[in-house]
């Protein structure tokens, strides 16, 4: 998924202040694609944050993404209270229009 290749009139209709944020930051993101890898030990190529295809579509086409924290998974709430939680707060999340990016860090890395 390429950043800012999106041609929906959505995309159209971002400012050029936000178009320009996003050109930014699209640097310090690499799609976990596993046709993607650049090699080096960790896959991120000297990048900040792994991010999800879903994620990294809804960012180049300037869509509302929300984070959400991994905590109440790892060791906010019991299981499976803290799974269904999580999942029901990404529902919630596109149900009203959004894509959820839950954040954590695997391995080392931060992913979304």
């Amino acid at each position: 998924v390429g950043f800012l290749h999106c041609w929906s009139p959505r995309c159209q209709e971002m400012s050029s202040s936000a178009l320009s944020r996003l050109s930014n930051l699209r640097g310090h993101f690499h799609p976990t694609d596993s046709n993607n890898d650049k090699g080096g030990s960790d896959g991120l190529d000297g990048r900040l944050i792994k991010i999800s295809p879903e994620v990294s579509e809804a960012l180049s086409c300037g869509r509302a993404v929300v984070a959400l924290e991994s905590t109440i998974i790892s060791h906010g709430m019991p299981f499976p209270q803290n799974l269904e939680t999580a999942k029901e707060l990404e529902a919630i999340v596109k149900t009203n229009g959004a894509v959820p990016a839950t954040v954590a860090i695997l391995d080392g890395i931060p992913c979304a």
